[in-house]
């Protein structure tokens, strides 16, 4: 078993590898067992921040949590700024260790209103919102993002540094355009590109399917962890085999 540290914002992980946020999958029980078998850290899916607002109370068993998943961040995602504000500091308030604003699903529904990838088409707006949620609470923001919208427009440098000016504690990138879903490969040239130009901490994720795909991508892009998905469907010991 290799030990090797990872620093991300205020939390020092052993090792770089995470079980990625997953629509219908990655509730509490789910998350307790891949804290169990070795994920770093964990995410819940992604929590209307609509929802929130409202008080419903699907959304908010979405928001529960055990204290054996810590170190456990709350996913949200929507488009209103005061609305995504109010539901950063609700999360500060049931004691997730940080929120994570989701600004990589491509589902129309969620991008027609101009949440999840849609955050990233407008920056100087962007900068706003991410400005004014790490303003509202004293726990960390995070951000998870694709490398654009569509081919014509890989601008996942750009919310990067836009990101590490607001205070945003790390960024996370799935290596696919909003217009891809989950099709095609995942671009970790441009992954490892952004982590070379960065200045804050950066998650690459997409298509790691095997303990050593993991380690591999840490060694060649230089990320500073990595998101495993739908692999870990497959094969709930993928992290401690990748620490290993």
């Amino acid at each position: 078993m290799v030990s090797r540290e990872v620093r991300l914002g205020p939390f020092t992980l052993e090792h770089p590898f995470i079980l990625a946020p997953m629509a219908g999958i990655t509730n509490s029980p789910f998350r307790r067992l891949m804290r169990r078998h070795g994920s770093a850290l964990v995410v819940s899916e992604l929590v209307s921040a609509n929802g929130i607002e409202y008080g419903g109370q699907k959304t908010l068993d979405l928001l529960k949590f055990h204290p054996d998943e810590r170190i456990v961040g709350l996913q949200i995602f929507g488009e209103d700024n005061e609305r995504l504000c109010k539901a950063t500091q609700f999360i500060e308030k049931l004691g997730a260790d940080f929120v994570d604003l989701n600004m990589g699903c491509p589902v129309n529904k969620v991008v027609s209103k101009g949440g999840g990838s849609a955050l990233c088409r407008d920056l100087p707006s962007l900068s706003r919102l991410l400005t004014a949620m790490v303003k509202a609470v004293k726990i960390p923001v995070t951000i998870k993002i694709r490398t654009g919208w569509d081919a014509q427009s890989r601008n996942a440098l750009e919310v990067a540094r836009v990101a590490a000016d607001s205070g945003v504690a790390w960024v996370a990138i799935h290596g696919r355009t909003r217009a891809q879903g989950y099709s095609g490969a995942a671009d970790w040239d441009l992954i490892g590109d952004v982590k070379a130009k960065a200045s804050l901490p950066i998650i690459g994720n997409g298509d790691i399917t095997t303990p050593e795909a993991a380690v591999e991508r840490v060694k060649t892009y230089g990320v500073d962890a990595v998101l495993i998905g739908r692999g870990a469907l497959r094969n709930p010991f993928l992290f401690e085999h990748a620490r290993a």
